[in-house]
């Protein structure tokens, strides 16, 4: 293999890089917190719901931020690994995130009107939650966050697999 040196002096905007730490804190936060508030009954939910529902809100916007900075602020080049695959493989996963975090916010907010949740949360009401059964965005926004949680697990293996064979910290990109 050749060997492969990334210009690592190139960095993410001040901006992009809190809103990278930030959003990801969030993330690793709201997954846990959903899978647990999904065995709860909806009277034993109703402080986390809201704190779930803030913090979904707060990764929303920051996400649409991003994006917007995304393709206004100059960034650095793409890494390479030497190898096309891993190469476009890297740059799939980062663009997925983008649409997953807004697919994820999109199916949360529809859930929160259709399931009864907004309702719920206003009138103190758990009685007003639907069954999770019958709300069908509930659905897609847990298998988009599960989808989202396996991207995650590759982009970690993918920043260790590349400091492992480059010997490089890709992380001062982003620090």
């Amino acid at each position: 293999m050749k060997e492969i040196k990334n210009n690592l002096s190139q960095k993410y905007s001040k901006g992009t890089i809190a809103i990278h730490w930030i959003t990801a804190l969030l993330i690793i936060a709201l997954f846990p917190l959903g899978k647990y508030m999904s065995g709860l009954e909806p009277s034993e939910k109703m402080g986390l719901l809201k704190i779930h529902a803030i913090f979904g809100m707060v990764v929303f916007v920051l996400t649409l931020v991003r994006s917007y900075l995304f393709f206004k602020s100059k960034r650095p080049d793409d890494l390479k690994t030497g190898s096309k695959f891993n190469d476009k493989l890297a740059v799939w996963i980062h663009n997925a995130f983008y649409f997953l975090l807004i697919g994820i916010s999109l199916a949360g907010l529809a859930t929160m009107i259709t399931g009864g949740y907004l309702d719920a949360i206003k009138s103190a009401k758990p009685d007003l939650i639907l069954a999770k059964e019958n709300v069908v965005p509930l659905k897609a926004h847990g298998l988009l966050a599960t989808i989202m949680m396996l991207l995650l697990v590759l982009h970690v293996l993918g920043v260790i697999k590349h400091y492992v064979l480059t010997k490089e910290n890709t992380l001062k990109r982003m620090s």
